[in-house]
């Protein structure tokens, strides 16, 4: 399949890249232009967060007047300063562009001409303090970027936003010559450094498959550019050889031998990433992917038409068939089974949704991005000043790489117009989604039901065991969060080490069962083919969100207790078995990832189920029908489910053997 792009000539490269696309039809609320219209709204309301961190930083060698958009690392060299200001620097000359051309409206208390001040004067503080034009110096003296002799990790990503920014400047003349001089210097010290160094592959605890997705991004805009001094073939065979090296497994070192640098996926196309399963650098690449093509489209000779070559979408129908598609949640949210070290609730599958619907057609992404979309709005609206997020991360910086988000998905529909592809349904989603899946390369097991999403993960990386159980229901999708801490997390607690899995299974009506071993003593957990997920051998430990996005989303975080049952919200119910009068705890509230968190627990129960989509009325009654028996070194757990359906667990211990039996009967 990929023997033509190993001979792509760069003549072949542009007229794969430049075809058009084949679009989609919607409902006038969903359409590109609805899409496009949400984007420019809150990009247009964002400008009062970007205003209130600008900074000026008075003149460049050259007398040019400079400014930056201030990080916590204000305007210094490293990540934090110069994409901080790389980004916003872009999303305000694209807003300012747009407003010239009469397609968006400031708010009124920011005027055109203000916004194309700070746009041009960050332009200049990022093309000044490179270390090829060296005109100024960051705020920690130093310069940033990258050279023959010298690499500075992700710089090539930053060197795209600022090539972008310039681009949208360029759009209402807000650029010189000596600009388009100065940016090809800095493109040419970046490409350089690509073209004289082996791609880098590796893909146990630190992939690098999105280090190659935006080394892909500054070779596609030096080659859209041109005027660097290096020739179009190199950085076009460099472009091939970085963009196909990103989702790549073993295999492929059959299908293209003359590209292929290594594997950055396992053989299941699950990848790793800060020593764990990570779903953000699972999608991201081809967020990054697919901003090649789409900047080799912006910035290349208007005679190109456009349409992506297979060497920048390599891998990634099956990544979505593979991976994606079965973490999918009814918000568009991408299900975390080893939790986060990101800001819960980002939404930064955004773009990668959007790549997937606009330019591999696939009705799955579209109606998933519509949601995930929905979201990230709403969670922008939490703030006074147009920024996405409360209490984020990493401050400025997180808003820079959000805003990034929304803009790439706003010129993707616009490049690749989605007008003839309906959107699939979320019921159907469910329903061709709803087997159990375990990818044993990351001791993940996974299974969606038509109440809920539930999946279990035992990181060898993180040392930590955790579960996930998620209504499918958009507006109850944040009660119960992704949460670790320790060797645990939700629905095994806070083990004193690391628990021992023995088995995992699924299977194809949705459940999935795990066997392990925690704090010396045996537990199961059976998230069954309905609505229960149960418990035998843990104490009750659930994660919950607390948090005014919860609540503007969907439902105020509020619990209730029973005799042997709490509910969380009117739709989580926990109901115990095995005590009369367990005691339920909410305690550890804080802040973590970004996000008003508690716990809910107990201490004094081995015995539990989880309901969703569940009121308090529905939880009292589910709880008495549910019993617990112990024999021996046999534990049985029965309850009644929400369908009626009567569902037994059993834990047994014969001559050191430990063993689960499931059963069900209406």
């Amino acid at each position: 399949m990929f023997a033509s792009a190993i001979a792509l000539s760069r003549k072949m490269l542009w007229a794969l890249l430049f075809t058009a696309v084949p679009l989609l039809s919607f409902a006038d609320d969903v359409d590109d232009r609805a899409v496009e219209r949400g984007c420019m709204e809150s990009l247009t309301a964002f400008m009062h967060y970007a205003t209130s961190i600008y900074c000026e930083a008075g003149v460049n060698s050259l007398g040019d007047s400079i400014g930056y958009f201030r990080a916590i690392c204000a305007g210094e060299s490293n990540e934090d300063g110069v994409r901080t200001n790389a980004d916003i620097a872009m999303v305000t000359a694209f807003v300012a562009s747009e407003v010239l051309q009469g397609r968006a409206t400031l708010p009124a208390d920011i005027s055109i001409e203000r916004l194309k001040q700070m746009a041009v004067r960050s332009l200049h503080y990022a093309l000044s303090t490179h270390r090829a034009n060296a005109t100024a110096v960051c705020t920690d003296g130093k310069h940033w970027g990258s050279a023959p002799n010298a690499q500075q990790w992700e710089s090539s990503l930053w060197a795209m936003s600022v090539a972008m920014a310039w681009h949208f400047a360029c759009q209402w003349q807000g650029c010189s010559d000596h600009d388009r001089e100065t940016l090809a210097r800095l493109l040419r010290s970046e490409a350089l450094l690509l073209l004289g160094r082996e791609v880098p592959t590796g893909f146990e605890g630190d992939t690098k498959a999105e280090e190659n997705g935006w080394d892909s991004n500054l070779l596609a805009t030096a080659l859209a550019f041109g005027g660097t001094g290096i020739s179009a073939d190199s950085l076009h065979n460099a472009l091939v050889r970085y963009s196909l090296n990103c989702y790549t497994v073993a295999s492929d070192s059959l299908r293209a031998p003359e590209l292929y640098a290594g594997a950055n996926l396992y053989d299941d196309y699950t990848l790793q990433n800060h020593n764990y399963f990570h779903t953000s650098y699972q999608n991201v690449v081809m967020q990054e992917l697919a901003e090649s093509i789409v900047v080799m489209r912006l910035l290349a000779p208007s005679t190109c038409q456009s349409s992506p070559d297979n060497c920048l979408t390599w891998h990634w129908q099956e990544v979505w068939d593979n991976v994606l598609a079965w973490l999918a949640l009814a918000d568009g949210e991408l299900a975390m089974p080893n939790g986060n070290d990101w800001s819960m609730f980002l939404y930064d599958q955004l773009p990668a949704y959007a790549a997937m619907a606009t330019m591999m057609h696939n009705a799955d992404a579209l109606m998933l991005e519509r949601r995930c979309l929905e979201q990230l709005l709403c969670r922008q609206q939490t703030t006074a000043d147009g920024s996405y997020m409360l209490n984020a991360d990493i401050g400025p910086r997180r808003m820079g790489v959000t805003a990034h988000r929304v803009l790439t998905t706003l010129l993707m529909h616009r490049l690749f117009p989605t007008t003839s592809l309906k959107p699939s349904t979320w019921g159907d989603f469910c329903l061709r989604h709803r087997k159990g899946v375990y990818f044993e390369s990351q001791q993940i097991v996974r299974g969606m039901t038509k109440s809920r999403f539930a999946c279990f993960s035992a990181s060898k990386g993180l040392h930590n065991c955790s579960a996930v159980i998620v209504p499918n229901n958009a507006s109850e999708c944040k009660i119960a969060i992704p949460y670790k801490k320790g060797f645990g997390g939700n629905i095994i607690g806070t083990p004193a080490s690391m628990p021992q899995i023995t088995e995992m299974k699924a299977y194809d009506d949705g459940s999935w069962t795990v066997m392990g071993t925690a704090d010396g003593e045996p537990f199961c957990i059976w998230a069954t083919p309905g609505n229960a997920v149960m418990v035998i051998g843990r104490p009750v430990f659930l994660a919950l969100a607390d948090d005014p996005f919860t609540e503007r989303a969907g439902r105020k975080m509020t619990v209730t207790e029973g005799k042997q049952w709490a509910n969380i919200s009117n739709s989580i119910g926990i109901v115990t078995a095995g005590q009369t009068s367990p005691t339920f705890r909410v305690e550890h509230k804080g802040i973590v990832n970004s996000i008003n968190t508690c716990v809910i627990s107990t201490s004094d129960t081995r015995a539990a189920a989880y309901f969703t989509g569940v009121s308090r009325k529905q939880t009292a009654r589910l709880a008495r029908h549910t019993t617990f028996t112990r024999q021996h070194n046999n534990c049985t757990l029965q309850i009644k489910d929400t369908d009626g359906t009567i569902r037994t667990l059993s834990l047994s211990r014969d001559k050191g053997r430990t063993s689960i039996a499931i059963n069900q009967r209406r």
